[in-house]
């Protein structure tokens, strides 16, 4: 009888022991539930600043397209301007359309540094962008890992709650 009293006391104090533990374990359920809820905010978020850097980086390609064209037009200007210079000792008729031409080289190459400047600052945000999306996929790996740890916990507290339920049938 001294046996089954003592065996009993054991029993109740383990099941008060797994009764604290499950509550100390909803308790970090709970937590990493609304950590997730924030995580998942993030990650909505850094997938509307993915869109919008995808956006950005689409006009930064258009603007070296741009560029590309702009100088590929510099260089026939250049050209251009090379022949007008060498047809103005020949032929005086053509010197008006000789300046005409270096006044748009001129005009084009203040674009071209224009957009040099631009292309410049726009590689400057799209790094940062970059550098914006790397930190987004290390969140996503970091939620990731909680969501693992998190379905760890719930499946450390299920094998708790079973065992404690298998004790209570006994």
């Amino acid at each position: 009888m001294i046996m089954d009293i003592s065996s009993n006391h054991d029993l109740l104090n383990q099941l008060k022991h797994l009764v604290a533990e499950n509550e100390s374990l909803k308790s970090r359920l709970d937590e990493y539930q609304y950590y997730i809820s924030i995580k998942e905010k993030e990650i909505q978020e850094l997938r509307l600043q993915i869109s919008s850097n995808n956006e950005a980086k689409s006009r930064l390609d258009n603007q070296v397209m741009e560029l590309e064209l702009l100088q590929n037009y510099m260089d026939d200007m250049e050209q251009e301007t090379a022949g007008a210079v060498n047809r103005e000792l020949d032929l005086q008729q053509e010197v008006g359309h000789g300046i005409s031409l270096k006044h748009q080289l001129d005009d084009l190459k203040q674009q071209y540094t224009f957009l040099q400047t631009q292309s410049t600052d726009l590689q400057g945000q799209l790094q940062e962008l970059k550098n914006r999306n790397l930190l987004s996929q290390q969140e996503t790996s970091r939620i990731a890992e909680l969501q693992s740890l998190l379905a760890d916990a719930e499946q450390e507290r299920d094998e708790w709650k079973a065992l404690s339920d298998f004790k209570e049938e006994k």
